[in-house]
């Protein structure tokens, strides 16, 4: 069985809950750029948006507003990826532990400093009490997310499923990758993608996903065999699936761009401007490889 997208929403160095990027992308020659912030105030009260970091207003925005585009007000699960977590939260939680010791220290910082923090907000904030989990695995921390959400619902315990990436990226942190070469070269950039996912086609489905493999030191050979072999299984043929040029140039890198893959690949299907069989390969830093397979509806 596959999967269907109903609705996708980001917040990125894009302009923001929108597709604008497509016609009119924004373009930067800078090596570092944080996320163009979207209006908060048409989805917080403004007091608990002062108590939230980056992080957590984008991660709401984007889920209320596939909430709203799917119809879907009560998911039977939500489930995040992050590689970092709430990273500028937990900077303020401890360069105040430096600079003034552990006796004055803010609560809210330190409970807002934990990875599950985005996924424990968005249920919070729908009054959703389902299945809520986190995965925290780096670069392919938004497939992990992704692929047990699609786990959960072949196994029939869920319907609907709220599936996000998000990443914040502070200068501090991008400094010390920088240092070490991780960037090679790329836009460095942050992250907040949110996926409505549904058994159901419904009304106007995005996309299908067919199928989520993840592979751990995988050569190419293995990975060959992993698509050959999903290909058996979903009756297709290798030839049929197309992997488009990536986005990152347009959403940048972040430890969870490949939501941004997915997402742009599912807008693109829906407007019938890609092939009606994509593949989308993470190859990260040669230890561990994600295979998301999407169709057009």
């Amino acid at each position: 069985m596959g999967v269907y997208i109903q609705a996708a929403a980001q917040i990125s160095v894009q302009n923001p809950l929108c597709d604008d990027w497509l016609d009119n992308p924004i373009q930067y020659q800078v090596p570092y750029q944080r996320a163009i912030e979207a209006d908060y105030k048409l989805f917080l009260d403004p007091v608990a948006s002062r108590r939230m970091g980056r992080i957590l207003k984008r991660a709401i925005a984007t889920s209320m507003t596939v909430v709203e585009s799917s119809g879907i007000t009560n998911p039977e699960a939500i489930i995040v990826g992050t590689g970092l977590g709430c990273l500028e939260t937990t900077e303020k939680f401890l360069l105040a532990l430096v600079q003034e010791g552990e006796e004055f220290l803010q609560p809210t910082n330190f409970i807002n400093s934990t990875h599950n923090t985005i996924a424990s907000h968005i249920a919070v904030h729908l009054k959703c009490n389902a299945y809520n989990s986190t995965y925290v695995h780096l670069g392919v921390s938004f497939e992990s997310a992704l692929l047990d959400a699609f786990m959960q619902f072949q196994l029939g315990r869920i319907h609907s499923a709220l599936v996000g990436g998000h990443d914040e990226m502070i200068p501090n942190y991008f400094y010390i990758l920088d240092k070490v070469g991780y960037w090679e070269g790329k836009l460095a950039s942050e992250c907040a993608v949110s996926f409505m996912l549904s058994d159901e086609p419904g009304d106007n489905p995005m996309a299908l996903i067919r199928e989520v493999v993840l592979l751990h030191n995988a050569d190419e050979k293995r990975m060959e065999s992993a698509i050959n072999q999903v290909c058996e299984r979903l009756g297709t043929e290798r030839k049929e699936w197309v992997s488009p040029p990536s986005v990152k140039p347009v959403f940048g890198e972040s430890f969870t761009s490949q939501a941004f893959e997915m997402y742009a690949a599912a807008v693109k299907m829906q407007r019938g401007l890609i092939a009606d069989n994509i593949l989308l390969i993470n190859q990260y830093k040669g230890t561990e490889t994600s295979l998301i397979f999407l169709s057009k509806c």
